[in-house]
């Protein structure tokens, strides 16, 4: 079953591909948990940003930075782990949003392509969401695994967008793209 009629399958995978770059994947919250204060993280595709309440650290509060950034600022606890996997879904999701630009200014090449571009681009959100799933599982969980430098994150991992994510994947990969 489609959600979406096939004549507007392209439209919607460009708009589904910049929501999803748009929209901030998760949402870490510790109310009252570090040192009595309080860790707001938002993790967007393109950026990280942390705020700390009642909490004084050397530093810049908020504290932005590149999903790339993160690997090495976190590689103590919980780990590098999940922010590796984090900026390999930025990779992936720019992809997307580069096959969108191709499909909006070479929009003839990319239609003669032997491939479709509107499932191209839900499987690419769908490789970013499974990347971020298990992101998310390790920020949660940590990785039990002695070899491993890796620990849960304090506080709770809400996933906003990659809940998002998952639904724009099912429906450009399940849109009837035969010719009317």
């Amino acid at each position: 079953m489609s959600l979406i009629k096939s004549e507007y399958a392209e439209e919607f995978a460009v708009v589904f591909a910049w929501v999803s770059a748009l929209v901030p994947w998760s949402v870490t919250a510790a109310i009252g948990s570090i040192q009595g204060g309080s860790l707001v993280q938002i993790h967007a595709p393109f950026v990280v940003v942390r705020f700390l309440f009642d909490i004084d650290v050397p530093g810049p509060n908020p504290l932005v930075m590149l999903p790339w950034e993160s690997i090495s600022f976190y590689a103590g606890a919980p780990g590098p782990i999940p922010f590796v996997l984090y900026t390999a879904s930025t990779c992936v999701i720019a992809l997307a949003l580069l096959l969108t630009l191709a499909m909006w200014g070479l929009e003839d090449q990319v239609a003669a392509a032997r491939f479709d571009e509107v499932r191209a681009v839900g499987g690419l959100l769908l490789v970013s969401a499974v990347l971020l799933t298990l992101s998310a599982a390790v920020l949660t969980l940590g990785v039990p695994v002695d070899a491993v430098v890796s620990t849960s994150f304090v506080g709770v991992v809400i996933p906003v967008g990659l809940l998002l994510q998952y639904v724009f994947a099912y429906v450009l990969l399940t849109v009837d793209r035969a010719p009317a």
